[in-house]
């Protein structure tokens, strides 16, 4: 599916819920995303880890990841890895998101895995 379908498909108002992956190893940044992106057409899904956000996407079709990028064990990166890697995953759009590091290297790293998914804040 072409990343714009995904988009569209948080546009919609009147379609079913689309679920939205948020993965952050510290709680209170998955519930501070939680308390912006709370909608009645999204259905937020957390994971703890690069590992659980991976079992999350067997379980479920996603039409957004929003990915830290540090994290221990699997990081951010090599998650996006795993994800872009995979046929069926491999077009959803995924937004980095980290609130440490903003060196030009891992700006340049998200940049590699897709240009246009990616955000820093």
């Amino acid at each position: 599916m072409d990343p714009k379908d995904y988009i569209g498909r948080l546009n919609k108002t009147n379609a079913q819920k689309v679920n939205i992956l948020m993965v952050d190893d510290h709680p209170e940044n998955l519930l501070a995303l939680e308390a912006v992106l709370t909608s009645p057409n999204y259905n937020l899904i957390s994971a703890h880890s690069g590992k659980e956000a991976l079992k999350c996407m067997l379980q479920h079709d996603f039409a957004v990841i929003l990915l830290d990028v540090q994290m221990p064990g699997l990081n951010g990166f090599d998650t996006a890895k795993l994800i872009k890697a995979r046929e069926k995953t491999k077009n959803i759009p995924i937004i980095f998101i980290t609130a440490i590091n903003q060196e030009m290297e891992h700006v340049h790293q998200g940049g590699l895995l897709r240009r246009c998914d990616r955000l820093y804040f």
